[in-house]
């Protein structure tokens, strides 16, 4: 159809291409048994994101978690109650987090974490020492920061919790925010409200410690 109507073979073979791309299966289609409602569209955006600023209130961002940590999360989730959903489910939020390393260009992933985060335990002594010491390691990447928000900030712009946006390499690609709640999710894609986000994230980043100040405050938890 595309010759047909004069196409130019550049723009038939990239068409075909992308066609071809679209028809194949999404990795994460094999943990679909336990992935909430409208959450692999974020899987997707995540895929093709280029940069992600997220803000994490209640516990480790999911791309830095281990799999014991994501485990006893994702064991007090209503949706995740089975042992097979609670190993799934901790499997795809592994799984994700190829995004940081691989062959692809990787993902550049700017965290801020509530302080609160890392002083709540999960688990038990080992499951938190391995999350931090995670944490430690990832930071040590050169596409991952970690900023720890301490309480000594006192109030922030991000009192309303967690976020992520989500940026891509396409400029023609709009911006997107996700906020997830218990039993949905929720996109923006507005300029106005994503630039709010920006903003927010900015603002936390400069009421947050350094990189090499969390750092320092986390092998101290350790």
């Amino acid at each position: 159809m595309l010759e047909l109507y004069g196409a130019a073979s550049d723009e038939v073979a990239g068409l075909v291409k992308l066609a071809m791309e679209d028809q194949q299966p999404a990795w994460w289609r094999q943990y679909s048994d336990v992935l909430p409602q409208n959450f692999a569209r974020f899987l997707s955006l995540e895929s093709d994101a280029s940069r992600i600023l997220t803000y994490e209130s209640e516990v480790v961002p999911g791309l830095l978690q281990t799999d014991a940590y994501a485990r006893e999360v994702l064991g007090q989730h209503p949706v995740t109650v089975m042992p097979y959903e609670i190993q799934q489910a901790a499997r795809l939020r592994v799984a994700r987090q190829a995004r940081l390393s691989g062959e692809r260009p990787p993902l550049e992933f700017d965290a801020v974490i509530n302080e609160a985060v890392v002083r709540r335990r999960i688990g038990d002594d080992g499951v938190m020492r391995e999350q931090l010491e995670r944490l430690l390691a990832m930071a040590r990447l050169p596409n991952v920061t970690i900023r720890l928000l301490p309480f000594s900030a006192g109030a922030h712009p991000a009192t309303n919790g967690s976020f992520t946006l989500l940026e891509f390499a396409d400029e023609d690609d709009p911006r997107v925010v996700y906020l997830d709640s218990l039993v949905t999710s929720l996109y923006r894609e507005g300029l106005r409200e994503v630039s709010m986000y920006q903003v927010t994230h900015e603002r936390l980043r400069e009421k947050a410690m350094s990189p090499e100040d969390t750092a320092a405050f986390l092998r101290t938890l350790l």
